[in-house]
């Protein structure tokens, strides 16, 4: 039993712990939104610029990805990912 639970933890470190590292967060959506936020923070131009200094863009991003389900949001995130 004990052996059980135990590859089970480490499934899920295995799992999640890639996810946690990169963006602080192990919620697909989460870190979706902050990926968002990172690239067009990372992309610049002046609505980026100018959001910024009113709303937080992970916030704004998190708005975005709110009507999305959790496997969307992993498959958005892991296409973004894979595509650089």
């Amino acid at each position: 039993m004990r052996s059980i639970a135990f590859l089970i933890v480490v499934l899920q470190l295995i799992l999640l712990g890639p996810l946690y590292a990169m963006y602080g967060q192990v919620d697909p959506c989460r870190a979706l939104a902050k990926d968002i936020a990172m690239r067009a923070e990372k992309a610049g131009g002046l609505g980026t610029a100018i959001e910024d200094a009113f709303v937080d863009l992970e916030v704004s991003a998190r708005r975005d990805v709110a009507g999305k389900s959790t496997m969307q949001c992993a498959a958005e995130l892991a296409g973004n990912l894979a595509g650089g």
